[in-house]
């Protein structure tokens, strides 16, 4: 299987996978030297410890490069687990990383580690906004549908319970940490 795999690959310009094909065929996959390994939708591997991103870390390969329109959802521990697939190592350890950046920015406010953070990983780092006028003919057009569904008691009690728990968080807090209880709380709405 293994001498089939090498033979499609030396013929085929572009070789095209799931991260979940990836995951299975991690060993396989993982005895090939790849000219480039572009990981589109990176947030598969925004997890360092999910299997998505342990199987794509073994790829070996001269280039990467991350696509993603969400780098960072929950933690900063999610940029690491994405920038230490493409640039081993640049950031630190896991615990390093957490010690010296996520920490003071996500539960202090630090803006003196969060210039550090994008001072390191600015120059790996492109960014297009949407409202680029350069792209904004790329983009289709916005499609907004409003549904409204009744929440049960049950629900409205808990919804309610986080919003009071998301104002009190924010009433104090400033930049980063203020973002960062505000996202948290969004996402435990959507749950």
């Amino acid at each position: 299987h293994g001498a089939a795999l090498h033979a499609a690959v030396a013929a085929a310009d572009l070789v095209v996978t799931t991260y979940a094909t990836a995951t299975r065929d991690a060993e396989e996959l993982a005895t090939i030297t790849w000219r480039r390994l572009v990981l589109d939708e990176a947030q598969a591997v925004k997890n360092s410890r999910a299997s998505a991103a342990r199987a794509v870390r073994r790829i070996d390969a001269e280039h990467r490069v991350a696509l993603t329109g969400t780098p960072v959802e929950n933690r900063l521990s999610e940029l690491w687990s994405v920038m230490d697939v493409l640039n081993p190592g640049l950031l630190g350890t896991a615990d390093r990383f957490r010690e010296r950046y996520a920490v003071p920015i996500e539960r202090h406010g630090s803006d003196e580690a969060a210039s550090r953070l994008r001072t390191i990983t600015r120059p790996y780092l492109l960014r297009r906004l949407k409202t680029d006028p350069t792209i904004i003919d790329d983009l289709p057009e916005k499609i907004e549908i409003t549904q409204h569904y009744r929440l049960t008691p049950e629900q409205a009690t808990l919804y309610r319970t986080v919003v009071d728990d998301m104002m009190e968080k924010i009433e104090d807090a400033q930049g980063i940490q203020r973002r960062g209880n505000v996202l948290a709380a969004m996402a435990k709405l959507k749950q």
